[in-house]
C-alpha cells in the first residue's frame, strides 16, 4: 500500500459521513426533479476534492524522500474506492431517512 491509499484511509470517514449526510437530504426531497443529477454531482465531487487531497500529500511525501513510492495508478484507485464509498453511504442515508420519514413501502 503507498503514501496515497494510506492518506485516503486516514479521510475516508469524511466521504461516509456526506454520502449519509446527501442521502438523508435526498430522501427528504426525493420528489426533487434534479435527484440524480444531484446525486452524481455530489458524488463525483466529493470523491475528486478526497482524491485530489490524497495524491497531493502523496505527492509531497514522495517528493521529500524518493523512497516512498508514488504512481499514477494509486489515485485512480483511490478516486474509484472513493466514489463506491460516497455512492453507498448516500444510499444507506437515503434508505434511512426514507423508512424515517415514512416514504418506504414494501409491495403487498
Amino acid at each position: 500500500m503507498d503514501k496515497v491509499q494510506k492518506i485516503n484511509e486516514k479521510i475516508m470517514i469524511i466521504g461516509i459521513i456526506v454520502g449519509f449526510v446527501l442521502g438523508i437530504y435526498l430522501g427528504i426531497n426525493h420528489d426533487d426533479p434534479n435527484f440524480w443529477f444531484t446525486l452524481v454531482l455530489w458524488v463525483f465531487s466529493t470523491s475528486f476534492i478526497m482524491t485530489f487531497i490524497s495524491a497531493v500529500g502523496g505527492y509531497y511525501a514522495h517528493a521529500r524522500d524518493e523512497s516512498v513510492e508514488f504512481n499514477i495508478t494509486s489515485p485512480i484507485r483511490v478516486f474509484i474506492l472513493n466514489m463506491a464509498v460516497v455512492a453507498v453511504s448516500a444510499s444507506f442515508g437515503f434508505i434511512f431517512c426514507s423508512i424515517l420519514i415514512g416514504n418506504f413501502t414494501t409491495a403487498k
